[in-house]
């Protein structure tokens, strides 16, 4: 089993889809740092189902999918398909070729296939288990892990000999079961506490029946008390009634006279209110006009205070218009004086600048000539330089290639010979692959006959356990139902002997005779117990007998006057009792049975008597008929000689009497005696019956237990001939596969040794053309170096005379530059005075304008000043005019109020009056109304508390006071009693059924816990030997493989820190040759790096994993010891599959197929394969 083929899209640095096809042996990954090498070995440990981000390098899930890089967008999904051949059949699957495929998402949700079909992480890990191939296996061994491997506290060291022990599933099945057993502790834990809950309220069921009884005596008590209270209270009520009534009826006769005299003075106050209203709008509008014209006065005078500021504000302006005019004139003569003096300057200034510029053109000219001197010499010494470069790489690359050419036939030379001695090899295997195969089949053939009758064996078996396990399960099912059955008749005995027991149904005298039987002399008995019926006919008699059934008979008349004597004396209470000598006497005459359909018979033929009560059935039924249904025949034509009864208990009597009874009573006192012996004959045969079923499921359980330990016999020996005739079968498909491999690797082979033969000759005819054409590139530079110096000395002296020049002219350019900016500064300076000077005469312009404007606005603000003031006058004339006629309205609307009051005190009056005569009524009303709804609660809370009415006359020995404290004693006796359950009865049966249930529960529960306890056991105990066995193993080839690689040395492996193996750590003892260390600290890094790889392949050695992938472990190792790593390498490679990720050259030749990773472009990695088995 191997990994044959690994395909990528969007996974880390792998933006495109790869395709990574993998063979058996050796497969090489090489490339440059950080081209994404180990991003394929992240990929298979992803596609296998690890969860860890630091594993895989990642800080969370969705950081696997590729980013982005230049030119290329971020993938939202990346998923990865690992193909495995299971050509060993080592996965518990019927495929050759398995693909586990996996799928994340940016949100990290993750999707995982089997064969494209999507499954759970739980089935990869499952499938993988044990196999060495699992995302946790030992597998993958990286450069980090050597250390952590060798570490004294290395948790990955003890997997990995877990791993290769197969005790995984077994880790797996101890902590599924160590969670079932902490279930079932919960459980347990739980039924313990419904149990102690179930058992107090059993307990507190129990109470609340004898409380009961205690809470009906005081509730009869209490309604006794409450009615004579209701009846006193009543009774007060009416008392107080009748004055309240006859109050209100003469103050009603007292306001209608109170009515006329108050509508004449309310007519008289109307009258002067009108008036008064009249005169109040009269003042109004007084007012009104009184307040428009202090409002015309305030605006006057805001206007000419206004009008004032405004005057005072333009006198200001004039004179400040005035002084800004008189400045402007004395700067516009200063700016005057500026422009002429700019002017002479710039004057002065233009000859110099016309001179300095002709010494600057003069200067400029000979520095071009000599700028394109200059140009020429470097043109020639670049072309020179450039011809010479170009023969120099040209050597370069000719001896770069006659020295790989050379390497190449040195390489080719001994790929050849290895070749030849790969063929004979091959050879030689092939003919003994030819022979392993006819010894193969004829193993193969002699294994198929076994397995085929010990199956038609086992069919045999398995058919015979069946019957008997069907068998088994019937009567399992059969004896329950009977026990069922005995319960409930059980049950049954038990209610009907506590019945007769404690003659239930009896009055009270009839339970105390019947208990003391033997005290009365002449007592035979209950009518109820001497009569004994079948349970089809029980209703019938039930509604015939009537009461009674619950009357006792004793010998004559004689003897029952002494009970009854002897009752009374001792207040037995209750019963009644008929004289048999004398009840019998009086003869019936039996009338004929009539012949019709529906009549069952006479009742003395459906029943039995002692012969001590011999008689009393004629008496008490004698002409009873029973029909089976009474709807069904006509009564009419048998009423005459006949009292007719049916099954269902419905009664017609001579005497007209109809009686029907829809179920019979629980407690019947009829046929007891003869039920409960009937019942106790069925619990006989019954538990006969159970006793006889254990037996036959005892035998049966027997032979059962006979035959599935056959079939478990045989099972096992079936299983082992599959298991020999499966590694028959995968020995077979072995050497089929290896005789093809055989094959295609020796054409494969012959093939390569063509191919390498013409590589040869070619790469000598390479060499032969090189070598003249290397010595004519060394002449040509020789060359080109002498015409270089040459042309750099006159290069130098032409350099030199050109900066000279350059640095005169820059001079003469400087000075022209600085005259002719100071010419500009100058007419800038000129126009900037002429725009202020302009600028100066228009504000002189408009602030003559302004200040015309100001004195013509004095002007007419004078004016409205003095017209605004002669207005003031005369409005505050007009006010003083309207407030006189105000104040005499006023007057008169006073006195007219005054006169109003008056009339609508004596208004007031009366109606305070009538008012206090309405109150007395009202509150005389409401309290007839307050005493009628009293005396109504009062017989409303007696007709809904105790459906009763209060009497009319009754006799009440106590006053109201002593009844409620009666009543209030009584109250609190049931308020301490509690609250009543009135299905006390029911809940306890209930319950106390439920309690049983929770213990047999409890039991099941005990022994589940015993079971998981004796798989944990077994389990630990079958993990620690197959642990033992695997370390010693290890320890042994870990010693063998030290000493192989060091040549020499001592190596082992301890456990330590607990007793139990599976518990203890792994302690790892390594001493190179020559060395004393005493720790794995002091070894070095390659010391290091070469232990922990003897310890992975004596792991390998013991338990081959399939496939391991190996990450730059053989870093630190020098040449020799990689010549030792490379022959264990394809030692192991028979068994397992390689994949190694290396920068060194010696471990490539290792390889049967080889990867590079590069990268184009940055951050996406591309693959180049090379396979030297066949084609690239």
């Amino acid at each position: 089993m191997y990994i044959s083929e690994l395909n990528l899209h969007g996974f880390k640095s792998f933006a495109k889809k790869e395709k990574i096809k993998f063979g058996e042996g050796v497969t090489v990954i090489v490339g440059p740092n950080g081209c994404g090498k180990t991003n394929i070995v992240d990929a298979i440990r992803w596609v296998l189902g690890e969860q860890k981000y630091s594993v895989l390098r990642s800080g969370k899930m969705g950081d696997v999918i590729f980013n982005g890089a230049d030119g290329l967008k971020p993938l939202s999904v990346c998923e990865a398909y690992l193909t495995v051949h299971n050509n060993r059949g080592k996965l518990p699957i019927e495929y050759n070729d398995i693909e586990i495929g996996r799928r994340v998402y940016r949100d990290g949700e993750s999707e995982y296939y089997i064969n494209k079909t999507p499954c759970r992480l739980k089935d990869i890990h499952d499938l993988f288990v044990d196999t060495g191939m699992g995302s946790d296996a030992y597998s993958v061994i990286e450069l980090k892990m050597i250390e952590q491997i060798l570490s004294e506290t290395a948790d990955d060291r003890k997997r990995m000999f877990e791993e290769a022990a197969g005790i995984n599933k077994y880790k797996q099945q101890r902590h599924s079961a160590l969670r079932k057993f902490d279930a079932v502790q919960r459980d347990l834990d739980r039924v313990n506490d419904i149990v102690q809950e179930v058992e107090q309220k059993v307990h507190n069921l129990n109470l609340q029946l004898k409380r009961f009884k205690r809470h009906e005596k005081l509730s009869s008590n209490l309604f006794e008390c409450e009615l004579a209270l209701a009846y006193i209270k009543v009774h007060d009520c009416e008392s107080e009634l009748a004055p309240l009534r006859k109050s209100v009826s003469e103050s009603k006769i007292l306001k209608d006279e109170k009515k006329s005299d108050t509508s004449l003075l309310e007519k008289e106050l109307e009258e002067i209110k009108k008036t008064y209203l009249a005169q109040q709008e009269e003042l109004k509008e007084k007012q009104f006009s009184v307040e428009d014209l202090e409002k015309n006065r305030e605006l006057s005078q805001s206007n000419i205070l206004i009008w004032n500021e405004q005057l005072k504000s333009s006198d200001m302006n004039v004179v400040r218009l005035s002084n800004e005019l008189d400045s402007s004139k004395q700067k516009r003569s200063i700016i005057k004086d500026q422009i002429a003096e700019y002017k002479s300057d710039s004057k002065a200034l233009e000859p110099q600048i016309k001179k300095q510029r002709s010494a600057y053109e003069k200067k400029h000219s000979s520095f071009e000539e000599i700028e394109r001197e200059y140009s020429q010499t470097q043109e020639r010494m670049k072309l020179i330089q450039a011809q010479r470069w170009e023969a120099q790489e040209k050597i370069i690359e000719d001896r770069s290639v006659l020295d790989k050419s050379i390497s190449l036939i040195e390489e080719k030379t001994t790929v050849s010979k290895h070749l030849d001695s790969k063929i004979i090899h091959l050879d030689t295997e092939k003919s003994q692959y030819a022979e392993e195969q006819i010894e193969i089949d004829k193993k193969l053939n002699k294994k198929s006959e076994s397995v085929t009758k010990i199956s038609a064996e086992l069919e045999s078996l398995r058919n015979e356990l069946d019957k008997n396990e069907a068998l088994s399960s019937s009567l399992e099912i059969e004896k329950n139902a009977q026990r069922s059955e005995l319960n409930s008749l059980l049950s049954k005995l038990t209610f009907f002997k506590e019945l007769i027991e404690q003659k239930e149904g009896y009055p009270d005298g009839a339970k105390t005779i019947l208990d003391n039987h033997k005290q009365y002399d002449g007592l035979i008995g209950a009518v109820g117990d001497l009569f004994q019926i079948d349970d089809k006919f029980e209703s019938a008699f039930q509604s015939a007998i009537g009461s009674f059934a619950q009357c006792l008979i004793s010998k004559d008349k004689k003897s029952a006057i002494k009970i009854l004597n002897a009752a009374r004396s001792q207040k037995l209470g209750d019963f009644s009792i008929l004289p048999l000598k004398e009840f019998v006497s009086v003869k019936v005459d039996l009338p004929s049975v009539p012949k019709i359909d529906g009549v069952l018979g006479p009742a003395i033929d459906f029943c039995s008597l002692p012969k001590s009560a011999k008689g009393l059935d004629e008496g008490l039924i004698g002409k009873l008929l029973i029909v089976e249904d009474i709807n069904k025949i006509d009564v009419s034509r048998l009423i005459k000689e006949w009292d007719i009864v049916d099954l269902n208990g419905a009664f017609f009597g001579k005497s007209s009497l109809i009686k029907f009874r829809n179920k019979p009573k629980k407690t019947s006192v009829i046929g007891r005696k003869k039920k409960v012996l009937k019942i106790e004959k069925d619990i006989k045969l019954l538990e006969k019956s159970i006793s006889t079923n254990d037996k036959e499921f005892k035998s049966l359980s027997k032979e059962t237990s006979i035959l599935m330990e056959k079939v478990k016999s045989q099972e096992e020996l079936l299983v082992q001939e599959n298991k020999l005739l499966a590694e028959l079968q995968s020995d077979q498909i072995k050497n089929h596969y290896k005789q093809s491999q055989n094959l295609t690797a020796i054409s494969e082979v012959k093939n390569e040794k063509n191919i390498v033969s013409k590589d040869l000759a070619t790469l000598k005819e390479r060499v032969d053309d090189i070598k003249p054409t290397l010595t004519n590139s060394e002449r040509l530079i020789n060359e080109y170096k002498i015409e270089l110096d040459k042309i750099s000395q006159i290069f130098s002296s032409v350099q030199l005379k050109r900066d000279t020049h350059q640095q005169r002219a820059q001079e003469y350019k400087i000075d022209l530059l600085n005259m002719e900016n100071r010419q500009n500064s100058l007419a800038m300076q000129i126009e900037s005075s002429k725009k202020s000077f302009s600028e100066h005469e228009k504000r002189d312009a408009e602030i003559q304008k302004e200040t015309t404007e100001l004195l013509h606005l004095k002007k007419s603000l004078s004016v409205k000043i003095v017209e605004q003031e002669s207005s003031l006058t005369k409005i505050s004339g007009d006010i003083a005019k309207e407030k006189s006629v105000l104040d005499l309205k006023q007057k008169a609307a006073t006195a007219t109020f005054e006169s109003m009051q008056n009339i609508q005190e004596k208004i007031n009056s009366e109606q305070q009056m009538k008012e206090t005569l309405l109150e007395q009524q009202k509150l005389n009303e409401l309290r007839i109304v307050e005493l009628d709804q009293t005396i109504n609660n009062i017989k409303e809370r007696m007709m809904e508390k105790y459906n009763s009415m209060i009497p009319s006359e009754m006799k009440v020995d106590s006053d109201s006071e002593e009844l409620e404290d009666e009543i209030e004693k009584i109250k609190r006796g049931i308020e301490n009693i509690g609250p009543l359950n009135m299905a006390a009865q029911e809940e306890f049966e209930d319950e106390q059924n439920r309690l049983q249930n929770l213990l047999d529960q409890r039991v099941d529960i005990l022994k589940s816990e015993e079971n998981l306890k004796e798989t944990i056991e077994k389990i630990d105990v079958v993990a620690r030997e197959k642990f033992e066995s695997t370390f010693e193993k290890i320890n042994e080839n870990f010693s063998k493989l030290f000493g192989m690689f060091f040549e020499g040395g001592t190596a082992s492996l301890s456990l330590s820190g607990s007793d139990d193996p599976l518990e203890a750590q792994i302690v790892i003892h390594a001493q190179p040759p020559g060395k004393k260390n005493q720790n794995l600290r002091m070894l070095s890094a390659g010391e290091k790096s070469l232990t922990a790889i003897a310890l992975l392949f004596a792991i390998y050695q013991y338990k081959p994993s399939p496939y391991c992938v190996l990450d730059e472990v053989d870093a630190p190792l020098d040449d020799v010891n990689i010549q030792k790593f490379k022959k264990v390498l394809n030692q192991f490679a028979q068994e397992t599959q390689f994949i190694v990720v290396t920068h060194n050259k010696l471990t490539m030749e290792a390889a049967d197929y080889l990867y590079g990773v590069t990268m184009e472009k940055k951050g996406v990695s591309k693959l180049v394969s090379v396979k030297f088995k066949g084609e690239a």
